[in-house]
């Protein structure tokens, strides 16, 4: 059996993230809703984060959201041309991710209803299951994940291998969809972006019967350290060498998956990059599909077109 990714050493990070708007006629009012700054876990530790906003808002308030993520809510009113909101936060990720080849058990125990509903953990297990907007039960995704849940595999060696068949079956291409594509017409067409892929594994978990949920965050890259706008193509992997190739997503907001394992608990694993999650990725936000865990979303009051930029940037100190 090969070492566990948990030999390991943490890594210390700081991530700024920052999202600016550029209006083309000013907006009187506006009222927003980030989900910026990273969750605590049993595996990450947030040791600061802060949100700078300008214009100032005259209304601001952070709590956690149904999910017991970090969301901040604010309201500027008055005349305003543009938007910056920058939220850098710093960031240790533990090792905690299982090696693919460790012991579980046979992939249908996933499928048992818990006994008792009050026990920890019990509602996400059943809650997960669910079909949401974004990532509905769908046979066609559950057949294409049966291929690899199947007989009385092992759960992990399973989910590892429906992970690294998507990473070899789908093409990343950020032409090929939008955020309103849904998973059916990626699964037509084999392609899309960090997003669409997430939808889709966890379309097929929750198709065959398991709970999968969607998280956002960030995956580091040990090659560039800045992105540039929304639809540039981040740089794709091409090698196997983290040190001179970066991972599919990295310098942007990524997403990934996170199924439920009796024994393991949730285990995070990227179909984009066909790998288990571990002290690459800093954990944000998670939730059913992409629709609970925007980065940043509102309404603003006013007239004529806007231009957004976003820029990323993840660095291990």
């Amino acid at each position: 059996m090969s070492e566990s990714p948990a030999a390991a050493r943490s890594v210390l990070y700081r991530v700024c993230h920052e999202t600016l708007y550029h209006y083309a006629n000013p907006v009187t009012n506006a009222r927003q809703l980030a989900h910026l700054q990273p969750r605590s876990t049993g595996w990450q530790r947030v040791l600061q984060s802060e949100v700078k906003i300008d214009p100032a808002p005259g209304e601001l308030d952070g709590d956690e959201d149904y999910f017991g993520n970090r969301v901040l809510r604010f309201a500027i009113d008055g005349a305003h041309d543009s938007l910056e909101v920058i939220a850098c936060s710093e960031v240790e990720v533990l090792p905690h991710a299982p090696a693919p080849d460790s012991d579980s058990p046979a992939w249908r125990t996933a499928l048992a209803v818990p006994t008792d509903f009050h026990a920890p953990g019990a509602l996400d297990i059943m809650q997960y299951r669910v079909g949401s907007a974004q990532a509905p039960l769908m046979s066609e995704a559950g057949a294409y994940a049966a291929q690899s849940f199947n007989g009385n595999r092992p759960w992990l060696g399973a989910l590892y291998e429906l992970t690294r068949r998507m990473r070899a079956d789908f093409k990343y291409d950020t032409k090929a969809t939008t955020v309103f594509t849904p998973v059916a017409d990626v699964l037509a067409r084999r392609a899309g972006v960090c997003q669409d892929f997430a939808h889709l594994m966890i379309s097929a978990l929750r198709s065959l019967g398991m709970s999968a949920r969607y998280v956002s965050g960030y995956i580091r890259n040990d090659r560039a350290k800045t992105s540039a706008t929304p639809g540039a193509t981040p740089s794709a992997a091409s090698g196997t060498d983290p040190a001179t190739e970066a991972l599919t997503g990295a310098d942007a907001s990524h997403a990934w998956v996170s199924a439920y394992c009796p024994g393991h608990g949730w285990v995070d694993v990227d179909p984009t990059n066909g790998k288990i999650a571990d002290t690459e990725f800093i954990t944000v936000a998670w939730g059913r599909d992409f629709s609970d865990v925007t980065p940043l979303r509102g309404v603003v009051l006013g007239d004529g077109g806007q231009k957004l930029e976003v820029r990323v940037s993840v660095t291990a100190i």
